[in-house]
């Protein structure tokens, strides 16, 4: 299983499936409150952790690196957290055994920004997500 799904990706091992969320579908910048345009893609994500977790589901939460590191963690975190309230309260995922985590602007997954100094906005956008990490 790979490739895109309708914002979300999929990464799949031997031993984890990773399925990696755009922040900016389910949040507002700088926001910790899902999106109403956030639902589709969680019901998507909820139908792969019914379908493979065996295990705990980790819901790491990340920022870009815009504002301080101890702001971005605290929004990383409740981040994270908005996830995993939706899972078990509309996602029917309430026997699943969730652990949160917050990473900040730590552990990009683009540079946030150009060479030459400037702001890079697209990079940023690809930092701020949330990765949901099935134990398999």
């Amino acid at each position: 299983m790979g490739g895109k799904i309708e914002n979300l990706e999929v990464k799949e091992t031997a031993t984890e499936v990773r399925i990696d969320l755009a922040a900016d579908v389910l949040f507002d910048f700088d926001k910790a409150v899902l999106l109403p345009k956030a639902q589709q893609t969680l019901s998507q994500a909820a139908g792969i952790i019914r379908e493979k977790a065996k295990g705990n589901v980790r819901i790491d939460g990340y920022t870009d690196a815009k504002g301080s590191d101890a702001y971005n963690q605290r929004l990383s975190e409740r981040r994270a957290a908005a996830v995993q309230t939706w899972f078990k309260t509309q996602g029917n995922l309430k026997n699943v055994s969730f652990v949160t985590q917050g990473f900040g602007a730590k552990n990009p997954v683009a540079p946030n920004t150009k060479p030459d100094g400037s702001d890079n906005p697209d990079g940023r956008q690809k930092n701020r997500r949330v990765e949901i990490v099935i134990q398999k």
